[in-house]
């Protein structure tokens, strides 16, 4: 009977995460009240199948969003940018740091080195900013409050992240939502947008379960930060802190060298649990096509930000 018992959870811990049900008829992103048509529907939920396919993929996600995102969650709160959006450089990027997409961005935030340096980022042979949880962030809530000036819909405005300004004002579905505070998608909308949506509502739900069940994970790592680093040596903060310099160049892959640049006082990273940092996890992929109707692998495939 014992042995029946261990099978049985071991056969409930490979089942799926996600259990389908019906993706609901709106969702809150900031402001904006996204009225969803059923037409979307089926593409919403097979994206959220997609995601909940893996456990392991899952609890490693979520790892990682409970170590940046409450580093995250404040930039954006202060930049009066909307938090649900924290879950768009989950999108991005998977939260990995030294991820690069096909046309060259870099980082948490999938940033090409030009529009990077435009929103108030370093690119240079010292650093690299994209590649820095803070100053990367910074940088995406620069360019959101820049866009959001002209679009003034926090929707239209993330669609701009993808497809940048330029073309965001020749989308007519883009400058109809100007100024709304009640939009609606259908099958027609973008993928970007779609996908967006299927990752806020997937996420925040786990999260959500987790709180219901009082689920603490245990030993789950926390951010480190310390600010005493302007023109210092990585070996000599290493010995400072009592830390590996392997695991310091590990952390802060934004430092080219190993030296911290003497013109700005940067925060330097160390996670207090390190047995959590995976950048090899990747999002699991539904191969039969009527499964997954959105494009594979789009999410480290973004065109130019303008």
């Amino acid at each position: 009977m014992k042995s029946l018992w261990i099978l049985l959870l071991i056969f409930l811990f490979c089942l799926p995460v996600f259990a389908k049900t019906e993706f609901p008829d709106s969702l809150l992103i900031g402001n904006v009240k996204v009225f969803i048509h059923p037409s979307a529907k089926s593409i919403l939920e097979s994206e959220q199948k997609r995601l909940g396919s893996s456990k392991k993929f899952v609890e490693g996600m979520k790892e990682k969003m409970r170590f940046y995102f409450p580093v995250m969650e404040p930039l954006l709160q202060s930049a009066g940018i909307p938090t649900e959006f924290k879950y768009l450089s989950v999108q991005e990027s998977g939260l990995n740091p030294i991820a690069v997409s096909s046309s060259q961005a870099v980082g948490y935030w999938q940033f090409k080195a030009g529009t990077a340096t435009d929103v108030g980022m370093k690119v240079n042979t010292q650093v690299d900013e994209r590649k820095h949880i803070i100053e990367a962030t910074k940088g995406a809530a620069n360019y959101f409050t820049r866009n959001n000036r002209v679009l003034n819909n926090w929707v239209g405005t993330l669609l701009s992240y993808r497809i940048g300004l330029g073309t965001a004002k020749k989308t007519p579905y883009v400058m109809d939502w100007v100024g709304k505070s009640d939009i609606q998608v259908d099958s027609s909308t973008d993928w970007y947008v779609l996908r967006f949506l299927a990752y806020q509502k997937f996420w925040a739900d786990e999260f959500k379960k987790d709180d219901s069940l009082g689920i603490q994970p245990a030993n789950q790592a926390k951010l480190i930060c310390y600010d005493n680093s302007c023109g210092k040596n990585l070996y000599e903060i290493a010995d400072e802190l009592n830390v590996s310099y392997d695991d310091l160049k590990k952390y802060n892959p934004w430092i080219l060298n190993d030296y911290v640049p003497s013109d700005k006082n940067y925060i330097i990273y160390h996670p207090s649990t390190v047995t959590f940092f995976d950048n090899t996890i990747q999002i699991p992929e539904i191969l039969q096509p009527e499964d997954f109707l959105l494009p594979p692998k789009k999410k480290l495939d973004n065109p130019q930000k303008e």
